[in-house]
């Protein structure tokens, strides 16, 4: 399957994820949006294996991600959240003393599915953080101190699910019989 159609149906995933009120489901669609994405790093990282000479779609690049606007508060929080979203998916990241931008590096998919995977995720959690606010529970606490230590734990916990998926898809790659041995190569390179 081409890149493009591997990163149309992870965004398909993450779009019903957004489109849900349910947080269960929300969950499972983005939990299958990161397992196919990391499946394809893994097979992407077996096909990297085999090859005699980079070619350019195989050299790590850099991107600059913007997050905000210089000033505006909470900016961390998104940033928090983008980090672990491209940890999971193995890319490296840089982060601007202001927060507004950070610089990722790793291979262009991998960047691509971190960059999906976050667009959709800083809409569910501002979304839940506005939610969480309106029903006023985080009184006597400071309505911005309450959002963003919402959104703190909120990246937190994302940041688990993404490891834990990441994990499940290494494991089932590691223990298939059915697929060549190149998987477990790679993954232990």
């Amino acid at each position: 399957m081409s890149d493009d159609k591997m990163l149309a149906r992870i965004a398909a995933l993450l779009r019903q994820a957004e489109g849900t009120d349910n947080a269960h489901e929300a969950e499972a669609f983005m939990a299958a949006a990161q397992r196919l994405a990391t499946a394809t790093s893994i097979d992407l990282a077996v096909a990297r294996s085999h090859a005699d000479q980079r070619t350019k779609a195989q050299t790590p690049v850099q991107r600059t991600i913007t997050i905000g606007n210089a000033g505006a508060r909470g900016l961390r929080t998104y940033v928090q959240l983008f980090v672990l979203i491209a940890g999971a998916n193995d890319v490296k990241c840089d982060i601007a003393s202001n927060s507004t931008f950070v610089y990722a590096y790793g291979f262009a998919e991998d960047i691509d599915a971190s960059h999906a995977l976050y667009a959709s995720l800083v809409t569910q959690m501002v979304k839940a953080s506005e939610a969480y606010i309106a029903t006023g529970d985080h009184r006597p606490t400071p309505t911005i101190t309450a959002r963003i230590n919402f959104q703190l734990a909120f990246g937190a916990r994302i940041g688990k699910r993404l490891a834990e998926a990441r994990e499940q898809a290494r494991q089932e790659a590691t223990k298939s019989r059915t697929s060549q041995p190149g998987t477990a190569i790679a993954l232990r390179d």
